[in-house]
């Protein structure tokens, strides 16, 4: 009897050790779990900035653009980037530390905003395509804001972290939507889509 007392006090023990430390956020599996989000937001990020780097270039398509007096300097585009797919792993890893993979909307939305993220660099950059790359991002913005209020009642913090992104991007739509119009006719595939009916197309 007193080998069960004392096994029971030292499970016991061992429990609230293993609270302790999920409270702390400091064991090996959430380090590994943060860094898988760490490396699938900012690897994907790396990868497409390598993939779309010779269109920034001096006589590179997107240089050779027409662009809005206020249009961002291109060297703002990577640190922006850097540090807004840093707050998307940080806030994915608080949903997830409160919720696992035990809720499928959360996490539905989260991937869904992040594919058509890294699809909108190939729409923009390689498919030269400006019309469906500012409807991807109006689809990718309503995909952020959706991603957003639904962290938001799982854990406030994962949700506020999400501020700035959906900020930029809606910046980026406009300016998408800006870039688009000051460049009458670039869009082939647009423009075959819809017959070529548009003023837009006409202009071709």
């Amino acid at each position: 009897q007193h080998y069960f007392i004392q096994s029971n006090l030292r499970r016991v023990a061992m429990s609230k050790e293993g609270s302790k430390a999920d409270e702390r956020g400091c064991s090996k599996k959430d380090l590994l779990v943060f860094l898988g989000f760490l490396l699938l937001t900012e690897g994907g990020g790396i990868l497409i900035g390598f993939l779309t780097a010779s269109q920034f270039t001096p006589g590179g398509w997107y240089d050779s653009l027409t662009k809005p007096s206020w249009n961002p300097p291109n060297w703002i585009f990577g640190p922006m980037w850097t540090t807004l797919y840093l707050f998307m792993a940080i806030s994915a890893f608080l949903i997830w530390k409160k919720v696992k993979f035990s809720q499928c909307l959360p996490w539905t939305l989260f991937f869904i905003q992040l594919a058509l993220n890294f699809a909108w660099s190939f729409i923009f950059f390689i498919a030269h395509e400006l019309a469906f790359a500012f409807l991807e991002s109006s689809l990718m913005a309503l995909f952020i804001l959706f991603t957003l209020i639904v962290f938001m009642t799982l854990d406030k913090r994962a949700g506020l972290l999400l501020v700035p992104y959906l900020a930029w991007v809606s910046f980026a739509t406009f300016l998408a939507y800006t870039i688009w119009k000051l460049n009458p006719g670039s869009d082939t595939l647009f423009c075959e889509f819809v017959g070529g009916n548009t003023a837009y197309c006409v202009q071709y």
